[in-house]
């Protein structure tokens, strides 16, 4: 994707939640699944990432070095942060799953959480959140975990590159 694409992307995704166009569960799932490869296209692996991953870990590590001679002590922060990124990918995916009899049946309570509402004219906060969390961090989980959080991130940026040239020509 282009840097205009990107741009482009990231505007459409803003211009979807902020303006509440459509009904909220179809908003809410399009502005995110549009949102996260925008930010990662844009901003995976820029200083602002690397920056933000090193506090990120430099946080868990010295809440890790608190404990003393404890045996969690020993864990990786960086192992840590990826499961915490995993968590999110989880929550994301689902508050974009939809709520209907076959997932319920398959999925349970899973399917039932959805990202809050909002007012029209306002930027659902958690929402965006979790789309930069992922757009930055999808490449940290590792294992299978990290096969499927950047697997899915990737797929999404992959399935949304062409959108911004269709409808602008970028």
């Amino acid at each position: 994707m282009t840097p205009t694409g990107v741009a482009v992307l990231l505007i459409l995704a803003l211009a979807i939640d902020y303006t509440s166009a459509g009904p909220a569960s179809l908003r809410d799932r399009v502005a995110f699944l549009m949102a996260i490869p925008a930010i990662r296209e844009g901003w995976n692996g820029s200083d602002a990432d690397l920056w933000l991953t090193d506090r990120l870990t430099g946080v868990i590590q010295s809440a890790l070095d608190m404990q003393g001679n404890a045996y969690i002590a020993g864990a990786s922060a960086s192992l840590l942060l990826g499961v915490a990124v995993f968590g999110v990918w989880l929550y994301g995916m689902a508050c974009v799953v939809p709520d209907i009899k076959i997932t319920q049946k398959y999925a349970g309570r899973f399917v039932t959480t959805q990202f809050p509402t909002t007012d029209m004219y306002r930027i659902n906060t958690r929402l965006w959140l979790i789309a930069i969390a992922l757009g930055l961090f999808a490449e940290l989980p590792g294992g299978n975990a990290g096969a499927i959080t950047a697997g899915s991130v990737d797929w999404l940026a992959g399935f949304f590159a062409p959108l911004p040239g269709w409808i602008f020509g970028v």
